[in-house]
């Protein structure tokens, strides 16, 4: 049997269950494509090591040599998030040449939400 564009058409028997294996293949066909078709996309990753709190006051009086205290502990784990909101992953600070990196030590899974 020919398809339409010319090419051999596939005949899928339907599975013991009465549904049809074209459906698997097809969504693995689709999230394939669809994975392509995302692989070039960018996205601004950034590594966030604390956070705090500060009143307008406090930012008024910032000067050259005050030091702002971050809600982590030093040597804690850094996140590293995507588009400003959400945790990737966790790592911890690393030199790169000139450059600060960031060594991957946990990758943050969304099945427990």
């Amino acid at each position: 049997m020919r398809n339409q564009r010319g090419g051999d058409e596939v005949k899928i028997d339907d599975d013991a269950d009465g549904s049809s294996a074209t459906t698997g293949m097809t969504d693995d066909v689709n999230l394939r494509v669809r994975e392509a078709q995302f692989r070039n996309v960018s996205v601004e990753v950034s590594a966030w090591i604390g956070k705090t709190r500060l009143s307008f006051g406090e930012l008024s009086a910032l000067r050259p040599g005050h030091v702002i205290e971050l809600d982590q502990a030093v040597g804690a784990p850094i996140e590293i998030v995507l588009n400003r909101e959400v945790v990737l992953a966790r790592g911890e600070v690393v030199e790169v040449g000139d450059e600060y990196g960031v060594r991957i030590t946990e990758i943050v899974s969304d099945k427990g939400v």
